[in-house]
């Protein structure tokens, strides 16, 4: 059962009646404001471990993946760009070398 806050101050009192307040502050320094059942245990933190490096395996495949899509778009456009700027200059061409003979 997690002490409130009543029971802390109750206990801290006896304490402090008992071992003088120096001793009481020390010894309800070392009581938590809560349950112990809601402290993380070894296996808590190794299941955490586990859940974060599945997690960044996760982000770095989506991160790849959406890397090597956006690279084919930008290949994608640049050659497009490309054609369309040259046949821009073949079609200028033609119409000077039109204009000219």
């Amino acid at each position: 059962m997690a002490p409130d806050e009543r029971s802390r101050v109750e206990a801290s009192q006896a304490l402090a009646d008992q071992l003088g307040p120096a001793a009481a502050a020390a010894l309800m320094e070392c009581i938590p404001p809560f349950g112990w059942h809601e402290i993380a245990t070894k296996a808590d933190i190794a299941g955490l471990k586990v859940d974060i490096a599945d997690l960044e395996e996760k982000l770095f495949l989506q991160f790849d993946a959406r890397l090597h899509e956006e690279m084919n778009r930008s290949i994608k456009w640049t050659v497009l760009s490309l054609f369309g700027g040259l046949a821009a200059i073949g079609g200028a061409a033609a119409g000077i070398a039109a204009i000219v003979s």
